[in-house]
Parts: structure tokens; sequence; C-alpha cells
């Protein structure tokens, strides 16, 4: 699948290594849904992939394209061009009140490809990000063996813990990592969550389910996550031996 949202962080590499760890047939249940080209790329390769999130406009978004993404297109064709850095900002602080669902994901695409770092509900406006092929790719978009699942609560930890038994694989695309500080009372976008990742580390290593994570090539990454296997990916998609040839890392708890 030719990309549809923008990632507010680097583009990723990882489908094919991460197809080595995850082998066809399986039944891959993935959390942190936003971009969704990892997901789409593993089930158009043979895996049946559930697509969890705990935000519903993410949810909203995904199952708009699967239903009629032609429909969405000509909604997102009506709104071009936005040439006014006062429109992109408008839609900003109004795109989810938009009563129609599609109006609402349409909005939520043109946010995202017209902001300079993917970024939905705030973000710098960059006029030149958007391009005529992002409704062509928009329009073919196909989605088979993706089940797209809005999950209750704002625990995605709790979420992938009901998961027991009705999967081969979790996976998580987490791409970055902080260390979680001065986070208390900052404002969130409806189309964020929060990862906590020494809280993600203790789920990981307590749980008996073949999990696999994702992350931006940091060094405090590979200190949390020692012991466990590492893959590395560089930034032609190549699996590498070493980390610092490496954009990626894939971590895997089997």
């Amino acid at each position: 699948m030719n990309n549809l949202l923008k990632v507010p962080t680097k583009e990723s590499r990882a489908l094919q290594l991460l197809k080595q760890l995850i082998p066809p047939a399986s039944v891959v249940h993935s959390f942190l849904l936003f971009d969704g080209n990892l997901e789409a790329g593993l089930a158009k390769d043979e895996r049946y992939v559930v697509a969890h999130t705990n935000k519903y406009v993410i949810y909203e978004f995904w199952k708009c394209v699967q239903e009629d993404p032609d429909r969405l297109a000509k909604i997102v064709e009506h709104f071009q061009p936005i040439e006014d850095v006062n429109i992109f900002h408008l839609l900003q602080e109004n795109w989810a009140r938009y009563p129609d669902p599609f109006m609402r994901s349409a909005i939520f695409l043109l946010l995202n490809r017209y902001s300079a770092d993917g970024q939905i509900s705030h973000g710098i406006f960059n006029a030149e990000a958007y391009r005529p092929t992002h409704l062509v790719n928009l329009r073919r978009t196909r989605l088979p063996n993706v089940h797209f699942a809005l999950d209750k609560g704002d625990d995605y930890l709790e979420n992938m813990s009901n998961t027991h038994g009705t999967c081969d694989y979790i996976f998580l695309p987490v791409f970055s990592y902080s260390l979680n500080l001065l986070e208390e009372g900052r404002s969130q976008g409806l189309e964020e969550t929060k990862v906590h990742h020494k809280k993600l580390k203790q789920w990981v290593d307590t749980t008996d389910q073949k999990v696999v994570l994702l992350y931006h090539n940091i060094s405090a990454v590979t200190y949390l996550y020692e012991g466990y296997n590492m893959y590395f990916v560089d930034q032609w998609g190549r699996s590498v031996e070493s980390r610092e040839n490496a954009t990626e890392i894939l971590i895997a708890n089997f």
C-alpha cells in the first residue's frame, strides 16, 4: 500500500525484516495504530492483522478508508488546495466537530499531509507537503486481511493482555522513545497515545505472548531491552549486523 498518512516520525523501512519475524498465515494483533503502513504490508502478504487503537478518530479514519475510499477522496479533493495558513489552523481547531465521519476523516488526512511533521491537532503548516498522487493512492487503497479494532479505555497495555490466546504475535510500532519526563499535564491531540516505555518493558517482561516492538535506533532502547533479540534495519530496509549502521530496531521476546 502506498502511504496514505505521513508519520510524525521517520517513515519505517522495516517491513521486510518484520515479515521474516512474523511468518505467513500468522494472526497478528498490532497496537498503537496510526499510519497503518506496516499493518497493511503484513496483511497484504498473507498475515491476518487486527489493528488496535483506543483513539476513535484513528479508528474512524481507517474504517472510512476501508469502506469507501472513493467517497473519502472526493471530499479531500473538494478542500484542495489549502493555501492559507489561517484556514489550516481553523481546520486544526474545528475538524473533530464536523458531524459527518467521512468529512472528519477527510480533514484528518489533509491536516496530516499539510502538517510539516504529520501531526493532526497541532503542527506547522507546509503548503508544499501535499501531492495530487495522494488522492490516487487513496482511491486505490484496499485492505484485505485487516480488521480495525477500537479498544475501550486509555490503557493499551490492558488491552494487549486481553488478546491472550487469540493471536500468534503482538506487534507495536512504537518508533519514538523518551524518558517520559515533564509529560504530566501536557495536552494531547485526539489522535495521540502516550507510551510509558518502562511500563511497556515491564509488560513485555511478564507476558508469555510473542511480542515484536519497533523503535527508531536510539541507544537507550538497546540498554532498556538488553538481553532481548534485536534486529537492526538500515535506511534502505536492509538487515544489518551493527546498530551503528541502523535507523530502526526490531525487538523480539522469542
